[in-house]
């Protein structure tokens, strides 16, 4: 009578076992970098167009209500103030104050706005950026450097077009004298 051997089922041995959390703390090592620098990119870009968002949104204002309107950025308190930079004609003149906001936005801390120029100006830095939206359509023309405090060589660069009003943002910084002044009806940049 021959005994009945089954064979069982072989385990795994320490060294498979290590082997094997080894592959997987890199694995998690890699995804948890590559999580680490997507975070502020997708932050930044987010800010960046909401800037861009807002600035549009001031000049359509402008352009629909027929009145003037001033922006100033605050990069030292991270917000953007709206005011009215004339009276309302319907309006009683005596309740029209100009340093009184009609809107505050702010954004992230963690996004910086390091530079503004204005046309071919200098860089401003730290200090109030004045931005005018007229009801004709016209505004400032002005280039917004942006990056975030996690990471310094991501950056975006917040454009508006003083003719068109049109913003755009574009990845890293843009070179002064690269700035367009495009229009509808030429198409081109000059």
């Amino acid at each position: 009578m021959g005994a009945d051997r089954r064979e069982l089922p072989r385990g795994y041995t320490l060294v498979e076992l290590i082997a094997v959390l080894v592959i997987l703390a890199m694995v998690v090592g890699v995804a948890v970098t590559s999580v680490g620098s997507t975070v502020p990119r997708f932050e930044l870009d987010a800010e960046a167009e909401d800037m861009a968002l807002a600035l549009r949104d001031a000049r359509n204002r402008a352009v629909i209500t027929g009145r003037a309107i001033r922006v100033e950025l605050r990069p030292d308190a991270f917000q953007m103030d709206y005011f009215y930079d004339d009276p309302d004609p319907a309006a009683d003149p005596l309740e029209f104050s100009p340093d009184e906001p009609f809107h505050t936005q702010r954004w992230s801390r963690r996004v910086i706005l390091d530079r503004a120029l204005i046309g071919r100006d200098e860089g401003l830095v730290d200090q109030t950026i004045t931005l005018r939206f007229w009801p004709t359509g016209l505004c400032t023309p002005v280039r917004l450097y942006l990056h975030h405090k996690k990471s310094l060589n991501q950056k975006r660069t917040v454009r508006i077009n003083p003719l068109t009003g049109l913003t755009k943002v574009y990845r890293g910084d843009v070179d002064p004298e690269t700035y367009e002044f495009s229009t509808a009806a030429s198409g081109g940049t000059r």
